[in-house]
């Protein structure tokens, strides 16, 4: 049989039949590819300008040398195409002023950053301001900048700081502290027995994270009612102003003698002041937002005149173990406004059980709060004289409806706004003109006492 020959050409045609099909295939696979490549990966060559959450991350002030917590700038791409970011700096090229991190990652610059269409970066900053040694309040300020294919942004970096002398362990003898520059108290800070430490008017005392300061010898506050000494936590920025328990506080123990805190305000401390079987006077003192008490004392001799004690969890003032107790002109409110007491009964409490006899003398104070009961004894040997005051009580009305004293007054118009602790008088309050004359001639704000005087702190 005669069987026809293949033509001499006809594999090559086949081959290269092949090949052109698989060339098509291939680049039809490549169009379909591309063409489903989200748009929001695909990088603009002249991208929209980034829009920032804040114009200027500001830190408002902080204590220089000492890191505080960091801030949040989102950065917004409003392209429909992604963008890259060619470098993200600090324009000022001073690194030792502010942090950035960026996806987890520390550096100085940060290179080809991306963000796709519509998306977003997140970008830490810290504030880590150089101590410039100098008294006043000074400002730092630096440019976080972007640099992109087509123009440069940048956000302002802006920080109010102030230097501070460090103070920790045991102090000289004798010290006097001055409103010059203020003073940043780590871990433990001990004024020495036989030595006084000194603290003139408008000094700014901070605390470092846990810090206490303990008294051996002696500590005078010398505040005036226009320029009050100021004890507090070193963070200053919002929200920490009545931040409870940062700090120890201060710790009068037996062998100091003859303390006075005159026109001092404590605060963000856990117990503010421990009187330990010591003595001291205070006078004009704010003691505020503790989250143990305002106030402790065992078998303490503790004088108070013209003070306000507000806003603890616990107890407002706490004696226990005999001594010596006189109040003049104080108020002392306590309210549930930004924590739950849980019906912990008494912001006062006077115990004297088992430990001897206790003297407890209370003329021209208020013992508010909102629970029902705000002021409690305990024992069988306290002596009490208690005269012009005005208590919230229910268990101990028969021992305290007595002497010019007026219980469970209307609450409304007591204070102007307990709040805001604004614990002056308002036109209604009924404390005013309610108070037997004493020797104290003015309030905590300096204000003169009229005959007869207003109930409380606040000469209305």
């Amino acid at each position: 049989m005669h069987r026809k020959p293949k033509h001499l050409f006809s594999n090559v045609n086949s081959f290269f039949c092949g090949l052109v099909q698989k060339v098509l295939f291939w680049s039809i696979c490549g169009l379909i590819l591309f063409a489903c490549k989200p748009r929001n990966e695909i990088f603009t060559d002249n991208p929209a300008s980034l829009v920032f959450s804040d114009d200027a991350i500001i830190f408002d002030t902080i204590v220089a040398g000492v890191p505080v917590a960091s801030k949040r700038l989102k950065v917004y791409n409003p392209n429909s195409q992604a963008v890259q970011i060619r470098k993200i700096f600090l324009g000022g090229g001073n690194n030792d002023d502010y942090e950035i991190i960026i996806n987890a990652q520390k550096s100085e610059i940060f290179e080809n950053v991306s963000i796709l269409g519509r998306d977003s970066l997140l970008v830490i900053i810290s504030a880590r301001i150089r101590n410039r040694n100098q008294d006043e309040i000074y400002q730092a300020y630096d440019s976080l900048m972007f640099e992109l294919t087509n123009q440069t942004q940048n956000v302002k970096l802006l920080t109010w700081a102030e230097n501070v002398n460090v103070v920790s362990g045991v102090l000289p003898c004798n010290a006097i502290w001055t409103k010059q520059r203020p003073y940043l108290l780590k871990g433990n800070v001990e004024v020495p027995l036989g030595c006084t430490l000194t603290i003139q008017p408008a000094t700014k005392i901070y605390a470092f994270n846990d810090a206490k300061m303990e008294i051996k010898g002696s500590l005078k506050v010398n505040g005036k009612a226009d320029s009050n000494a100021v004890f507090r936590y070193f963070r200053r920025e919002a929200g920490f102003e009545n931040l409870l328990g940062a700090w120890q506080g201060l710790r009068l123990r037996k062998s100091s003698t003859n303390n006075q805190i005159r026109f001092a305000k404590i605060t963000n401390a856990k117990v503010a002041v421990f009187v330990d079987s010591s003595e001291v006077l205070l006078e004009g003192a704010t003691l505020q937002s503790a989250s143990e008490a305002t106030l402790a004392g065992v078998n303490a001799k503790i004088f108070m005149r013209n003070c306000l004690l507000n806003n603890a969890i616990l107890r407002l003032f706490q004696a226990a173990n005999g001594g010596e107790y006189e109040l003049v002109h104080c108020t002392l409110a306590n309210y549930e406004f930004f924590f739950n007491r849980q019906e912990e009964a008494g912001s006062v409490f006077f115990n004297e059980t088992g430990a001897g006899e206790m003297q407890v003398r209370l003329f021209n104070n208020i013992f508010w709060g909102n629970l029902r009961d705000e002021i409690l004894f305990a024992g069988e040997n306290i002596n009490l004289s208690a005269a012009n005051n005005i208590f919230r009580t229910q268990t101990f009305r028969d021992v305290l409806n007595v002497n010019n004293n007026l219980l469970n007054v209307p609450a409304d118009s007591l204070f102007r706004s307990p709040r805001r602790f604004d614990y002056r008088l308002p036109s209604t309050s009924p404390a005013i003109g309610k108070g037997i004359a004493t020797s104290i001639t003015t309030d905590i704000l300096g204000k003169t006492r009229k005959n007869p005087p207003d109930i409380g702190a606040f000469e209305r």
